[in-house]
């Protein structure tokens, strides 16, 4: 299974579309982990049958969406926790967010809102493994970074989280 993930769109779809289209009958799933829904669930409509999942970011809270702010993926024998992270205060650490993870038995966490790529493995947090991925943000860098998506891929041989970067 092959899922490209987004983040942090704030309302800009042009690197994500650009992105689809690269790949384009290459990818199982797409995900938005929030700041940018809306444009995404457009985009969604162009790609029918391809599952599209989103969660709500902190600018989406304030609009009253009815999207959920977190959400459990049980794929290719993989748990994954999907969230946008500012409600797990993730400018500062991680820490409250992995520890949740693990209470919800989950293998690999995806989150964004820092806008900044994260690609760790943890090898045991409570007996447990961990993958921790933020793919950084699709249209809004901060200084010093180049716009970003993430690749997940579930194999029989194992997981692979990698960073595609928009030139």
């Amino acid at each position: 299974m092959r899922i490209i993930i987004f983040s942090d769109s704030h309302n800009n779809d042009s690197n994500m579309k650009s992105v689809l289209e690269l790949n384009r009958n290459r990818f199982d799933m797409c995900i938005h982990l929030g700041d940018g829904c809306r444009e995404f669930e457009m985009l969604s409509e162009k790609y029918c049958g391809i599952p599209f999942v989103t969660v709500n970011g902190n600018g989406e809270d304030f609009f009253g969406s009815t999207r959920v702010n977190e959400t459990v993926l049980d794929l290719d024998g993989k748990r994954i926790f999907v969230t946008h992270g500012h409600r797990y205060n993730v400018k500062y650490s991680t820490t409250t967010l992995e520890y949740r993870a693990v209470e919800k038995e989950c293998d690999i966490v995806l989150y964004g809102h820092t806008h900044i790529p994260d690609n760790r493995y943890i090898p045991d947090i409570m007996g447990r493994t961990l993958h921790i991925f933020n793919p950084g943000s699709i249209s809004r860098p901060p200084l010093g970074y180049k716009a970003s998506f993430g690749v997940l891929e579930i194999t029989p041989k194992g997981v692979s989280l990698n960073n595609g970067y928009i030139e």
